[in-house]
């Protein structure tokens, strides 16, 4: 079950050609995102390891970037579009959920998006050698690994979405919980070593700050801000390692 369970979270959380499973299967498995995180790190990191060696750290840097969002199929940066403008419309939960669903993009998803994108291409551009390879796995990891804990700290959405099912899963699942968390511990401290405890305590804060303000503006975390969780932590993840690395 376990093996159905891990093609269904590949199928669902890249665009690889692997087969979908059902709904509740990937949402039994979500905890293992972190390993989702290993390989689509591994894959994009690697892809910056080889150009660096013919391109400029900068260039190998967004193109990491582009490997990541290529191999999601700009899934989560989705969700981080349709928070933003749930988060500047005016109105009570209703609207701002009826915001997130629609099918605009307004100024606050453009500007978000940009800010985000920017800030995450050049953090990469700022490692080189092997060391993009061990900071891509890493963001990527802590990414996957933010998803699971919004869900386990989320309210669950009154409509059957994604999100609906995935928190779901997560209600009360402690040890689930705490083996995503111990699986991107392992990771970070593998790779970076004693400088992954600073980008384990902004992830945390991250989350508890993003989970808190969906249960609050929207009433629960739904799929579009397990997604932005995704996106922001990737991004978090990195800066610190910029500043405690470079």
């Amino acid at each position: 079950m376990i093996i159905k369970g891990l093609k269904g979270l590949f199928g669902f959380l890249t665009i690889i050609p692997v087969g979908m499973e059902s709904i509740e299967d990937i949402s039994k498995y979500f905890f293992l995102c972190p390993l989702m995180g290993l390989v689509i790190g591994s894959v994009a990191g690697a892809v910056g390891f080889a150009t660096n060696l013919f391109l400029p750290d900068l260039i190998s840097g967004f193109l990491v970037l582009v490997s990541i969002q290529l191999l999601t199929g700009f899934h989560h940066l989705d969700g981080l579009l349709d928070l933003s403008d749930a988060a500047m419309a005016r109105g009570d939960i209703k609207r701002r959920l009826e915001v997130m669903h629609d099918m605009y993009t307004g100024a606050a998803a453009v500007a978000s998006g940009v800010i985000v994108l920017a800030l995450t291409g050049l953090a990469f551009g700022s490692f080189s050698g092997l060391e993009i390879l061990k900071v891509a796995v890493v963001a990527e990891v802590v990414a996957k690994t933010s998803m699971v804990l919004t869900a386990y700290l989320g309210k669950k959405p009154e409509y059957k979405g994604m999100g609906y099912y995935v928190v779901e899963s997560m209600e009360k699942k402690h040890v689930e919980a705490v083996c995503s968390l111990l699986l991107c511990a392992v990771v970070g401290f593998f790779l970076v070593g004693f400088n992954f405890v600073w980008v384990l305590v902004a992830m945390s804060v991250a989350v508890v700050v993003l989970g808190s303000y969906a249960n609050k503006t929207l009433g629960c975390v739904t799929g579009d801000v397990m997604g932005a969780t995704n996106e922001i932590n990737r991004t978090i993840a990195l800066l610190m390692m910029v500043a405690v690395m470079v």
